[in-house]
């Protein structure tokens, strides 16, 4: 049977832009603080306004940060990294250019493993990583435009990819999991909605075996989701441009949310435009070897590196692996509830299922994050050992749960507060058991006919008599054996 599968006639090669706010105290180049929220323009200092005669002091912290993700990315790094002024008049850049990097960045010729949708991995190219500030803020108000220089000389590190992408949402991909690298290594919150986080696509086409196309840049995104929307976008427009014999002009475009379109902002520049010069106010930096050898060591085990060794150490499934590595906090939240254990591996998937499921339902209703919430490992390993040794049943266990969240006390105080263990003796058991199997004959019947999962029914009828506090293992022998005492 032919493949029916019709081929496009273009091949897309997207290259993207990721800007990430470093953290640090102070901003890159002056004393200023490095915070998010602030009033307007308080934030602000003769060095980041960019008055006459002042001079830049480099933040040997943003330095660091950005030798680290220049690591992460197996970039080479070269022997010297030199600041540069690219030139540009904008509003939101108060001294008209911009310190930043061009012929000599921090790193340069890496690499990401990008993992694909059937689980494949593929080398993405990094043409380098450069350290640079971030510009202001403009807020539009209808016919007036205000600015908010807080944001200017915020320390802001830029990794560029070359064009290996193949679709918008393999991009979407990149953004995803680089943002997880990246918090991982502890160098950024990666909040996108707060710009901590933002990508420039770069996006053209051609057919097959000629390289690349002319490119358009789409601007400022401020999510994965609008990265590949954006994409999907111009690829069209670019085959439909290419397909009635008109010729892509080269510009930046802006991604509207509300029409789901992309719109002209300005001609793409090139960097001769930018005029780029070295800094005269800044000396080269020169990474001595000792500098280099502590921050090679300070590195994290990655998202990929510890996906693949929790599967193998405690034999998880890929979907809740893919959950607990998602952020670096769940990860060490679940090995240390493991270590409490004493590494019993009985108890890591049960572990992993908690934290899944019923841990992450109350994180999310509650929008907490596991690491700033009441609950610790040493609480939640509790709670699971009173389950394992029937001292509560598990839907009490999930009630505690909710009430650790919502009392921050510990398990054990509040199975006592609560009297939650006090559960009915054996022979008032047995006595539930056989008057409720009595009154319910057609589902036994069922059940002794081979419906098994009929006992669901009559456990539950168990379980509203005892408040939830009946042992289910013990429950469900002493059903089954009532039943089997009947036929």
């Amino acid at each position: 049977m032919k493949d029916t599968v019709k081929k496009s006639k273009y091949q897309t090669f997207i290259g993207l832009e990721v800007h990430i706010h470093l953290i640090t105290e102070s901003k890159v180049f002056c004393g200023c603080k490095n915070v998010f929220g602030s009033e307007p323009n308080t934030n602000v200092c003769p060095v980041c306004m960019g008055y006459p005669g002042v001079l830049p002091s480099l933040n040997e912290e943003a330095v660091r940060k950005a030798y680290q993700v220049a690591m992460a990315l197996n970039c080479h790094l070269n022997e010297k990294a030199v600041f540069e002024r690219k030139n540009y008049f904008y509003p939101d850049m108060p001294k008209n250019y911009q310190i930043s990097q061009f012929e000599f960045p921090f790193g340069i010729d890496g690499s990401f493993d990008l993992e694909l949708m059937d689980g494949s991995t593929r080398k993405i190219r990094i043409h380098d990583v450069h350290l640079e500030e971030d510009a202001g803020k403009m807020i539009h108000e209808g016919s007036r435009s205000k600015l908010d220089y807080n944001r200017a000389g915020t320390p802001l590190l830029e990794i560029v990819t070359e064009p290996d992408l193949a679709s918008g949402e393999e991009a979407e991909a990149f953004v995803q999991q680089f943002r997880q690298m990246v918090r991982y290594l502890g160098v950024t919150d990666g909040n996108m909605e707060e710009g901590s986080l933002r990508c420039d696509a770069n996006v053209s086409i051609n057919e097959h075996g000629k390289g690349l196309g002319t490119k358009t840049e789409c601007k400022n995104l401020n999510s994965s989701r609008f990265v590949k929307k954006a994409l999907e976008y111009e690829i069209k427009r670019h085959t439909k441009v290419l397909s009635s014999g008109d010729e892509i002009i080269q510009e930046t475009r802006l991604w509207d949310e509300g029409s789901s379109r992309t719109s002209s902002m300005r001609t793409k520049e090139s960097s001769n435009d930018y005029r780029y010069f070295p800094e005269p106010d800044l000396p080269p930096y020169w990474p001595e070897e000792k500098f280099l050898d502590e921050i090679k060591n300070s590195l994290v085990e990655l998202p990929g590196a510890k996906k693949e060794r929790i599967i193998n150490q405690y034999g998880i499934n890929q979907q809740l692996v893919v959950f607990l590595t998602s952020e670096k906090a769940m990860a060490e939240f679940f090995e240390e509830v493991v270590k409490l254990g004493k590494g019993d591996k009985g108890i890591t998937t049960t572990v992993a299922s908690w934290l899944g499921g019923n841990v992450q339902k109350i994180l999310n209703d509650n929008g907490l994050e596991i690491e700033s919430s009441p609950l610790s490992p040493k609480r939640l390993l509790s709670i699971l050992n009173m389950i394992e040794t029937d001292k509560i049943s598990s839907g009490i266990g999930k009630k505690v749960l909710g009430l650790v969240f919502e009392k921050n006390s510990d398990p054990e105080e509040i199975v006592k507060e609560l009297g939650l263990d006090e559960g009915p003796n054996d022979d008032e058991i047995v006595k539930i058991v056989s008057d409720i199997v009595d009154t319910n004959p057609k589902v036994a019947d069922a059940v002794r006919a081979g419906e098994d999962k009929q006992i669901g029914f009559l456990m539950g009828q168990v379980m509203k008599a005892t408040s939830g506090k009946a042992n289910p293992g013990k429950t469900q022998k002493l059903i089954r054996e009532k039943i089997l005492k009947q036929g």
